[in-house]
């Protein structure tokens, strides 16, 4: 990018950004950063899809029940050298965002003339609460995303400089994408339409079909493993991805408005775009208003408006197919955010265009004699909606970036801390060596050893890792009347109804109801809520005598009669 002139500088909004060392510094910074307080600073457990995929890293195969085997094979990677450790499941989370970051500069450096733009995107995607949390939690959300920012690049390569080999680039990070996230697919149909729409206008279709064609053949080399494994199993995936949807067809019962057919509630698309917004924060304000720019500038500048319009067309996709789920279905709030990602070149182009203006309106405001009149709203000083926007999401992400890494600290106030959910991060340490001395203590008692058992796969997981040996923990949710098929199905040692030698052993079990625990024990004592554990309905128990599960689990038992 070419240097602005020293006068030009002069009145340019922070003309450092330019300097194309700054974004380099700040990625190299801000992963450093991360690392060292993932290795020594980091007060949380595993959470429950954390422990969980590292789970799936001590079984590596071809693909998985609810999603490919890039999570699984990446923390296998990271514990085969660092050890298990939560450090190591992860570190690859930081590395997945410096990587994603990366090649968000080099998409800016192509898509902005401003050479301030690939540091303001970098800044943007460092500053979005959900993204730095993706930063510093290792699930699936992190390699993906990284995978979107250089699909986003790839098909800049491929489709506005016309480099055939952009495809191919693109083709494996789709592939890999998909490894961890089947929905990297969404980000397909943008690019294909406007690689057809600009082919037929000029002509170039022949140029690029052999870059298509290697991109199509590395992308289903890539995602082969999820094919065979698929094939072999009867394709569950398809049945888990109906589900999750509410779907006929699902591997969970259709429940919602039987026998009235579509069925809504407008809470469902409210609460997702809520949800955006706390999780991006003021960052997807200005990506909005990047993108509206860009359309504005479609007659003024026919040549950017070819880029700009892909980076819209890479994010509208999965953006308007979770608001359309949400017309059938109550979507997670985390499911849309790779629709942001191309978006933040734009985000950055809005912020440099308009902090400038605001930058030449202090100056002539400064230039004024004293007293200066009030120019602004929340201060004297000028003030525009972009710069409000910059500030309030720097002082987000700062305020984040700050308080996030430690919110053990601010539970402990009195006022604050009963309102912070400090469960859902801490206590998987103290409640795995409260089942230990429970299965000590029952292994005194009877003799045998005991097995542990859990009906939710977060918390066999988080059991798994933390209790002493890392032991094979059992996980019957498909078993239980509300419960549903897990990964842990397809594991023999982890399957209640196939591991062998449980029959008449002792078992410490967490989660259901006495009532259900009833009906595949000889007996069963209520231990309740373990240390730790800031969940409802998960109380613990002793059982003796496992009798096993029925054929097909406890759904199509008739309910236990209350006791008079």
């Amino acid at each position: 990018m070419p240097t602005p002139p020293a006068e030009d500088r002069a009145t340019r909004w922070a003309p450092w950004m330019a300097s194309p060392r700054a974004a380099w510094v700040l990625l190299a910074l801000a992963t450093l950063a991360r690392v060292a307080y993932l290795a020594w600073g980091c007060p949380y457990t595993l959470i429950e899809d954390e422990a969980h995929y590292w789970e799936w890293s001590r079984h590596l195969a071809l693909s998985y029940y609810t999603k490919g085997p890039g999570v699984a094979w990446i923390i296998g990677a990271s514990t085969s050298v660092l050890g298990d450790s939560a450090f190591a499941v992860r570190l690859p989370a930081a590395i997945s965002s410096a990587l994603a970051g990366a090649f968000l500069v080099l998409l800016a450096r192509r898509a902005v003339q401003d050479p301030r733009a690939p540091f303001i995107t970098l800044a943007c995607w460092l500053l979005a609460p959900a993204f730095q949390t993706l930063g510093l939690t290792m699930t699936i959300d992190g390699p993906y995303l990284a995978c979107w920012a250089i699909v986003s690049w790839a098909a800049w390569i491929a489709i506005v400089d016309r480099k055939p080999w952009g495809w191919a680039a693109m083709g494996v990070a789709l592939g890999a994408g998909a490894l961890c996230k089947y929905t990297i697919l969404l980000a397909l149909p943008g690019p294909i339409l406007i690689a057809a729409f600009a082919s037929a206008r000029t002509g170039a279709r022949g140029r690029a079909m052999l870059g298509v064609a290697c991109g199509a053949i590395l992308f289903l080399a890539a995602v082969s493993p999820i094919i065979i494994w698929n094939q072999h199993e009867g394709w569950p995936t398809i049945r888990h991805l109906l589900g999750h949807l509410g779907l006929h067809g699902g591997d969970m019962p259709v429940t919602q408005g039987e026998g009235k057919g579509w069925h809504y509630n407008p809470l469902w698309t409210l609460g997702l775009i809520g949800t955006q917004m706390a999780l991006v924060g003021p960052v997807l304000v200005l990506a909005a208003l990047g993108a509206r720019d860009s359309w504005e500038a479609r007659r003024d500048q026919p040549l950017q408006w070819q880029g700009y319009r892909l980076l819209i067309a890479l994010s509208l996709p999965i953006l308007l197919f979770y608001l359309a789920v949400s017309f059938v279905a109550e979507p997670e709030g985390n499911w849309p955010l790779a629709g942001f990602v191309a978006m933040l070149p734009l985000a950055a182009r809005r912020v440099v265009a308009g902090l400038d203006r605001w930058h030449a309106q202090l100056l002539a405001w400064r230039a004024l004699p004293e007293p200066r009149p009030r120019a602004g709203f929340f201060v004297r000083r000028p003030e525009t909606p972009t710069q409000v926007l910059w500030y309030a999401a720097v002082g987000l992400g700062l305020f984040v970036a700050t308080v996030v890494p430690r919110l053990d600290v601010l539970a402990k106030l009195p006022v604050l801390g009963p309102r912070i959910p400090i469960h859902r991060f801490t206590g998987a340490d103290v409640m795995a060596l409260h089942v230990e001395e429970l299965r000590a203590s029952l292994e005194q008692e009877t003799g045998a050893e005991p097995f542990i058992m859990a009906t939710h796969y977060g918390r066999a997981s988080q059991l798994a890792f933390y209790l002493p040996g890392r032991p094979t923990v059992l996980c019957s949710s498909s078993l239980m009347r509300e419960g549903r098929r897990t990964q842990y199905d397809y594991w023999p040692a982890t399957n209640p109804s196939a591991a062998p030698g449980l029959l008449g052993r002792p078992a410490v079990v967490v989660g259901s109801t006495l009532e259900e625990w009833q009906r595949v024990f000889e007996r069963v004592t209520l231990v309740g809520t373990l240390r730790g554990d800031g969940k409802r309905n998960r109380p613990a128990f002793l059982a003796y005598g496992f009798r096993g599960f029925p054929a097909g689990g406890l759904k199509d038992l008739p309910e236990a009669p209350t006791p008079d």
